[in-house]
């Protein structure tokens, strides 16, 4: 068998979305199964160490794929980040974004490797042809669900056995349900009491996902509930209008925290409003390894998330009922006891990142033998 050696490229390396986090999380596992690492990056950011402590190479570029905005420099920088590649002489190049596969192409080529191609996110609305050309041409193709490898079967004219669906699983350790003491105290640091309700949103703060259908509901619920807003907001306007809609509620925007999974312990709910069709949002398989049900919006690939829990579901875009189903469900630790328990239970069985690491480790092995 060949040495294997990894080739990855990133844009940042900080927690701009989940692919990000995806993408670190996955590498990591690889390398502890053995695969040798070396990553091609544009810019530094929070994950910068973690690369650093699990990658044989790290090296900066330009760019990876030319931008219409500076076109001659940019193209100058794909050209020497190709040369970067090649040096690193991988018998696999591994993508995580779709924008990556032209260069990486142009590299297995002169290095004689295969290229995998893991599109964390659905295929855009102007989807290139010429770039869905390219991905006909890779070893493999991977997908966090079955809406998104749906997506891209149509969009890039996949055969459907070129593709492969792997959700990207969650550390189930780090990812864990708090003890009552614990849960307590998270709740203190929030000024939330342990007997009032807690609802929870983690993720980026934008329009397209949705947390302003989270405060319109909340308004319509007889009784008070604390809503708490963990991340970025992608714009100032919408965390403007965000904050005047949640006057009259209890609402916390915490911004970027790094204690997601203590503030998913504590909630009573995660509630994950989004009207986009997401590929796969990791915060419901966090939430539901704390032990926390999740109300969901039943678009793109969140059902695949919760195949388990298919009543927890509710149309995009309803905060009428997205209301009808939180108040149902804030008391389920009363009405149905054993609902958290069922929840952690589904991902240990099924979202964790060892075991989807472990399905993606056995495609690029695959993919070793094809870029002979």
């Amino acid at each position: 068998m060949r040495q294997k050696r990894i080739l990855t490229f990133a844009n940042h390396l900080g927690p701009v979305g989940g692919s990000e986090i995806a993408q670190l999380n996955i590498l990591r596992g690889l390398a502890a199964r053995g695969w040798e690492i070396h990553l091609l990056y544009v810019s530094s950011g929070e994950f910068w160490s973690e690369w650093q402590a699990l990658a044989a190479t790290t090296t900066r570029i330009r760019a990876s794929l030319p931008a219409r905005s500076s076109p001659v420099a940019s193209t100058f920088g794909v050209f020497r980040a190709g040369i970067a590649g090649m040096r690193c002489w991988p018998s696999v190049i591994y993508v995580h974004n779709a924008g990556d596969v032209p260069i990486g192409l142009g590299v297995a080529k002169v290095a004689g490797a295969s290229v995998v191609a893991h599109l964390h996110l659905p295929p855009g609305s102007r989807q290139p042809n010429w770039l869905n050309a390219l991905i006909r041409r890779t070893a493999a193709v991977i997908a966090p669900s079955s809406d998104t490898a749906e997506r891209w079967v149509t969009a890039a004219r996949l055969a459907p056995d070129r593709i492969s669906v792997i959700p990207t699983g969650v550390d189930i350790d780090r990812f864990a349900p708090l003890g009552t003491d614990e849960r307590a105290a998270v709740r203190v640091g929030l000024d939330v009491g342990i007997d009032d309700w807690m609802v929870l949103y983690a993720g980026r703060l934008s329009p397209e996902k949705g947390a302003h259908y989270l405060i319109e509901a909340v308004r319509q619920i007889p009784f008070a509930v604390h809503v708490v807003l963990c991340g970025l907001a992608s714009d100032r306007a919408y965390l403007d209008r965000l904050k005047e809609e949640a006057i009259a509620s209890n609402a916390a925007f915490l911004g970027l925290r790094s204690d997601v999974p203590s503030l998913m312990g504590a909630a009573d709910l995660v509630v994950v409003p989004s009207d986009s069709p997401d590929a796969q949002p990791l915060v419901i398989s966090e939430a539901l390894a704390c032990g926390t049900p999740v109300i969901a919006s039943n678009v793109g690939g969140i059902s695949d998330s919760m195949k388990g829990f298919p009543e927890q579901l509710v149309a995009p875009g309803d905060p009428m009922q997205l209301a009808k189903l939180i108040e149902r469900y804030l008391r389920w630790r009363t009405s149905e006891p054993e609902l958290g328990g069922r929840s952690r239970q589904w991902a240990v069985e099924h979202m964790t990142l060892d075991a989807s690491t472990e399905m993606v480790n056995k495609i690029l092995t695959r993919a070793l033998d094809h870029g002979r």
